[in-house]
């Protein structure tokens, strides 16, 4: 899976950057690569820099430039696409419009305006002009490169690659029609309007099309300057993990794209999420089947990863069913022995992959946004607030998932 691949770049890159120059290179390397190959790298390389618990601080510093520092396209391409899509003058809609973006990402740029009708301040995302015909290279080199590391190394096989990277396109290509977005935020904002901790901006229909995206404009603070502007660390990274424990056990409806360009934070301690375009939906089965999973390794039952696994992979191939298990119960077991506070999710995630290539098993393609959900809201309690532990706080949403009582929280 492409979490398995940012695992196993960090682990290269680890050993590669002894010396913390050798990391600083690799890291403007792939963010000059990424930039010139397109969106779907970027998305990639965005994805990496929020582990900075896993790769190289130098390689993370230079990564996380693709979170914000896409250069721009030209004003007068912006004012085209916006009279093209919303039948009218940039001038007629807006009363005032920035020309130079406040961002510039892989899939639009987005603009300071404010609104003739309501009278509002708005940020206006515009999609790139050449942006769909560069998703679909993208998509045929990283298929063409999932395709040959299959031949090439068998195991990859086991990680079902090619069907998680065609996936991952398959997103990033749904992220390029505004329209999808605007669908999400709505849905996200119905999802938890129970939760005033967790909040999304408002779009505004009447100047919003495929290409066009206008919703509120969210001043607010960013990751950097939480405590000098009064925010509580804890409580936003709570609401943080909150929320995507939520939209993968509760509504099987996930933000896949939460790196810190993407979050904004309101005091005294809410959480607003931008960007929705890229996003994983599960079937019931597959949501409860890895609430099933997650919770079973939470609460030491080996054998039942072992089978949930087993049972739902598309292909097995192991000679020794036994092994296989006591493999994946030694596994567990030293998962408890740790104990939870101290769990990384996405490394034991990593580990058990192991495992499964070790005894031909494939491992499920629907499993890539979840891993990649659960991968940056991880990453946002490493960096802010270590003391929390996700596995903690994503067990009373597995518990009402499965429908059983929540276990007690582990010690920190």
């Amino acid at each position: 899976m492409l979490q398995g691949a940012l695992l196993g770049l960090g682990a290269f890159l680890a050993a590669l950057a002894r010396e913390r120059q050798w990391a600083a290179a690799a890291g403007a390397g792939l963010v000059r690569a990424f930039t010139h190959l397109g969106a779907t790298f970027i998305k990639v390389g965005q994805i990496a820099s929020t582990r900075g618990d896993l790769l190289p601080p130098p390689l993370v510093r230079e990564l996380a430039r693709l979170q914000d520092d896409v250069p721009a396209f030209p004003f007068a391409e912006v004012e085209a696409i916006i009279a093209s899509e919303l039948g009218r003058p940039l001038e007629e809609i807006y009363a005032e419009f920035d020309p130079v973006p406040v961002a510039a990402a892989s899939v639009a740029q987005v603009h300071r305006a404010v609104l003739r009708e309501p009278r509002a301040a708005v940020a206006v995302k515009v999609r790139r002009p050449d942006i769909l015909e560069r998703i679909q290279l993208d998509r045929s080199i990283l298929l063409l490169l999932a395709r040959v590391a299959e031949r090439i190394v068998p195991t990859f096989r086991l990680l079902s690659l090619e069907a998680s990277v065609e996936q991952f396109c398959a997103a990033v290509e749904a992220q390029t029609h505004l329209r999808h977005e605007a669908e999400n935020n709505a849905e996200f904002a119905r999802n938890f309007a129970d939760d005033e901790d967790i909040q999304f901006p408002r779009v505004h229909p009447g100047a919003s099309s495929d290409a066009v995206l206008t919703m509120d404009f969210v001043e607010d603070v960013r990751e950097a300057d939480l405590e000098a502007r009064g925010v509580d660390v804890t409580r936003v990274v709570m609401a943080g993990m909150r929320a995507i424990c939520r939209m993968v056990f509760s509504h099987g409806f996930v933000h896949a794209d939460v790196h810190p360009g993407n979050v904004r934070f309101r005091p005294p301690g809410s959480v607003v999420f931008l960007d929705l375009g890229l996003v994983g939906r599960l079937e019931d089965e597959d949501r409860v089947t890895t609430a099933r999973l997650l919770f079973a390794l939470a609460t030491g039952d080996g054998a039942t990863v072992a089978r949930l696994f087993y049972d739902n992979a598309p292909y097995r191939g192991t000679r020794d069913y036994a092994a296989y298990e006591r493999d994946i119960c030694d596994f567990v077991a030293s998962v408890q022995d740790k104990g939870l506070a101290h769990l990384q999710v996405t490394l034991e995630i990593g580990r058990i992959f192991d495992i499964l290539r070790r005894h031909r098993i494939h491992a499920r393609a629907h499993m890539t946004m979840v891993n990649l959900a659960l991968m940056t809201a991880e990453g946002l309690g490493k960096r802010l607030a270590p003391q929390l532990s996700l596995t903690d706080e994503a067990l009373p949403y597995l518990a009402e998932a499965l429908g059983v009582p929540a276990p007690t929280r582990s010690a920190s």
